[in-house]
């Protein structure tokens, strides 16, 4: 890639990143039945009638192949106080897991514990996304807190309360 084109890809990169979004961590099962788990930012909901969720993951991450096994996943929707745990499961480690509370739902996917929201989904379809694939679940079963702060990611960092307040 040449300069001007890695210059257009970074400005682009930025321009992306004034789209305010809240987080998730999807989980789901290795083949071995292993939690494996991974931040995205690119959650969203698509329709309520079936109800349906998504979101986007690198084109070639390992989660790929355990989800075309399983057809199973969970999109955790982050609190504001769970920021380590969205850095955790960004880093490339061997246990992303390490110091997480959760439970398996129903299908087996982790649920992690205190989360605003858990969708729990079965593989609807996955779609080109270019450099990602589209990961689309049906939802099988959700839950969520009444109250609480979502994890907010703007411009490459976590907004802290304060600043939320400011920016609205």
């Amino acid at each position: 890639m040449n300069a001007a084109a890695h210059e257009d890809v970074a400005t682009l990169k930025r321009a992306f990143g004034s789209f305010a979004t809240g987080i998730t961590i999807v989980t789901g099962l290795r083949p071995d039945g292993a939690p494996f788990g991974l931040t995205a930012s690119s959650f969203q909901a698509v329709s309520l009638a079936p109800p349906l969720v998504l979101y986007n993951v690198q084109r070639g991450a390992a989660s790929l192949e355990f989800l075309a096994q399983r057809q199973l996943f969970c999109a955790n929707v982050l609190r504001r106080d769970q920021a380590w745990m969205a850095r955790q499961f960004a880093e490339r480690r061997p246990d992303r897991f390490t110091g997480v509370d959760w439970a398996p739902g129903r299908e087996g996917c982790p649920v992690i514990d205190g989360a605003l929201a858990s969708f729990e989904c079965r593989l609807w379809n996955t779609y080109d996304g270019g450099d990602h694939v589209i990961v689309i679940g049906n939802v099988l079963r959700q839950s969520h807190a009444e109250e609480g702060e979502p994890l907010v990611y703007f411009r490459g960092s976590f907004l802290e309360r304060a600043e939320q307040q400011l920016r609205a």
